[in-house]
């Protein structure tokens, strides 16, 4: 009696990838709740887990058509790389309570010294050096300016700036002119820059000028005389005049008569005031 032989029916188990694959989800979703309660060093892990669990189930299903496991491992290694992406995420900024912020300049009188590069609005006479810079603004211009510190624009030849003594006192800080026309200049010409409101000096004639000296003494801003006075050896004089809003200011000086030509015409403590 012939049997007839059947072949093994037994039906392939199906694959365990599916539910493995969301089992996996549920994990990073667990691991995606974390989050919002720190614990990071498990986040890196669960992500980077599902990432290659993922990868894993999109590796067993490479060549063959796309299924149900195929999507799966797609979806797992998408979220496990996303939650792994905000995990590395830089800090952000500390809040209100623990933010630096720059702390302002102390205005303590009893601080050391000011901070470098700060401007004062009022300065002595005699802290100041050189010339205002060109270009600088009102603010950076000292209270007062020595003008003998102020370099000349315009004639000058022969006059120096320097100490004089004019009827018994000393000027430290003066502008000395030349009476000597046929060989020096007669005027000093100097930037204001429109910076400065008011000129103020002591003129007068050196303490060893000759006995017949005499000089005529003009100030000019703009080409228009604002102060003139003629003096004798041991007769002073004292000019304060407006200068806002000029732009040259020019000191003239000239011998009158027949005087010799080493005469010579002191401003005294010249200056240039805001």
């Amino acid at each position: 009696m012939t049997t007839a032989t059947t072949g093994d029916t037994t039906p392939t188990p199906r694959s365990r990838l599916l539910p493995q694959g969301v089992g996996v989800i549920a994990d990073v979703a667990a691991v995606a709740a974390l989050l919002a309660g720190g614990g990071r060093p498990i986040v890196w892990a669960g992500s980077l887990g599902a990432v290659l669990a993922g990868s894993y189930l999109l590796v067993r299903r490479l060549g063959q058509p796309v299924d149900r496991t195929a999507v799966v491992g797609l979806v797992v290694a998408v979220v496990g790389a996303g939650i792994f992406g905000y995990a590395l995420r830089p800090s952000p900024p500390a809040g209100p309570a623990q933010q630096t912020t720059a702390t302002p300049h102390s205005t303590d009188p009893t601080a050391g010294s000011p901070t470098p590069g700060a401007t004062t609005n009022s300065t002595a006479p005699g802290a100041t050096a050189g010339s205002p810079t060109p270009g600088a603004s009102a603010a950076d211009t000292p209270a007062e300016t020595w003008l003998a510190d102020v370099a000349a624009v315009d004639g000058g030849e022969g006059w120096r700036h320097g100490a004089a003594t004019v009827a018994g006192t000393e000027h430290p800080r003066s502008v000395i002119g030349s009476t000597c026309s046929s060989t020096h200049d007669g005027h000093e010409s100097f930037n204001l820059a429109r910076r400065y409101s008011r000129f103020r000096s002591t003129i007068g004639m050196p303490d060893d000028a000759p006995n017949d000296a005499h000089t005529r003494f003009r100030v000019l801003v703009d080409r228009k005389v604002l102060f003139q006075q003629d003096l004798r050896l041991g007769q002073t004089a004292t000019v304060d005049v407006g200068v806002r809003n000029g732009l040259r200011l020019t000191l003239e000086v000239d011998s009158i008569g027949t005087t010799s030509c080493g005469d010579t015409a002191v401003w005294g403590g010249a200056v240039l005031r805001r």
